[in-house]
């Protein structure tokens, strides 16, 4: 899609409002339409928002998928939500109702009369339509030059160097935000919580004893998840040694990840306490928060996992664990494991996965063992050796 820029254009985006400064706004919108992990990774800059800004209305834009995740951060007042593959399907269908979902969504932003937004989209189309929305300070990374309707905006090529959290945290400091560091952060909702402890009340399973085995994840990355998926006899081996250990183990998965779940269960000696592939968002997260321990490849279950305060093991094989890696870095929490002294890791740079000439040993390479190792240390308090 591409926007013409006629005078008009040109003078909104580039001679804004002065009058709207970082010590008055009052209603904030942050937009981030990405997976799990990245929007996680945005709620330090609610934290910041609110807390600078007491009184202040901070909404948020973002994809279905974790509309959920959204709704148990307190600092949030309300969302709206995008669903790409939901406006491809009505384009495809019907113009008539496409015309009429965008427009929806378009005039339920613009009348919220939002003074700022923080545009995390690296979107040129979402910048001019926050533009027509009357926003009028749209701060944002510029990324591959689609940041010519961003009134504020930070050069960016990639994340690389260091966390992405970090990353906008400086941009709010851009902005003239003196950001403080805030852990990300989410709560289960009551009734989700009471559902879960009956949950595993009714399967005879002691919370202080629960390890969560998440085999999947990576959904955001479409065909190329399996590039994060560590090999599903490894996580066999381990969910055995835990269950030696007495543990019980619960096999967690989405529920496109039921067979992966099964396969990973018909591989292990013993037989898992669960297996779980049918939970909305809100019950996944209230299990989740109950558990003694994860262990799961890089992607939205480490974040959600994180932001619970759960311990966590998680594999990392072609992206950099320390720019998409649990946030903060908390040996007594998580550890990560990877392969070292591979030259092309991390593969996965500036958002691009190049093709992997190694039958990905960056994942592969990580022993079932170091794994055990780690889970032993972090789970030191309730075994006597793994």
């Amino acid at each position: 899609m591409s926007v013409p820029l006629n005078g008009d254009v040109l003078k909104a985006v580039y001679n804004w409002d002065k009058s709207i400064n970082m010590k008055t706004p009052k209603r904030i919108l942050i937009a981030n339409i990405f997976g799990i992990g990245d929007v996680v990774f945005t709620l330090p800059i609610v934290d910041n928002l609110k807390n600078m800004f007491e009184g202040s209305r901070v909404d948020y834009l973002c994809n279905a998928r974790v509309n959920g995740v959204l709704e148990l951060v307190s600092g949030i007042d309300n969302i709206h939500i995008y669903e790409k593959d939901k406006y491809l399907n009505l384009w495809k269908n019907s113009k008539r109702l496409f015309v009429k979902e965008v427009l929806n969504l378009f005039f339920s932003i613009k009348k919220k009369k939002y003074d700022i937004v923080f545009d995390f989209t690296l979107s040129r189309e979402f910048g001019f339509v926050f533009l027509l929305c009357g926003i009028k300070r749209r701060i944002g990374f510029d990324y591959k030059n689609r940041g010519i309707f961003l009134t504020d905006k930070m050069a960016l090529t990639g994340f690389d160097g260091k966390h992405v959290v970090e990353f906008y945290l400086e941009l709010l400091k851009y902005a003239g935000i003196d950001a403080r560091v805030f852990c990300p952060a989410i709560t289960p909702d009551e009734y989700s919580l009471k559902w879960a402890k009956n949950y595993l009340l009714n399967k005879n399973v002691e919370k202080d004893r629960l390890i969560f085995i998440i085999p999947g994840g990576g959904a955001s990355w479409g065909k190329d998840a399996v590039r994060k998926r560590w090999p599903d006899e490894n996580f066999a081996i381990v969910a055995d040694a835990l269950i030696n250990e007495k543990f019980q183990i619960c096999i967690l998965g989405a529920h496109s990840e039921r067979v992966l779940c099964e396969t990973v269960a018909n591989k292990m000696k013993f037989k898992p306490s669960f297996i779980e592939n049918d939970l909305d968002i809100k019950k996944y997260i209230a299990l989740l928060s109950l558990g003694a321990l994860v262990i799961t490849n890089d992607g939205g279950p480490l974040h959600l996992a994180s932001a619970l305060g759960r311990k966590v093991v998680a594999i990392f094989g072609p992206v950099d664990e320390n720019v998409y890696g649990p946030y903060p870095k908390d040996k007594n929490c998580n550890r990560v494991l990877t392969v070292d002294g591979l030259q092309c890791r991390p593969c996965y740079k500036n958002f691009r996965l190049s093709a992997c000439k190694l039958n990905m040993l960056c994942l592969y390479g990580v022993h079932p063992n170091d794994i055990i190792k780690e889970c032993g240390e972090l789970l030191a308090d309730k075994l006597s050796h793994v």
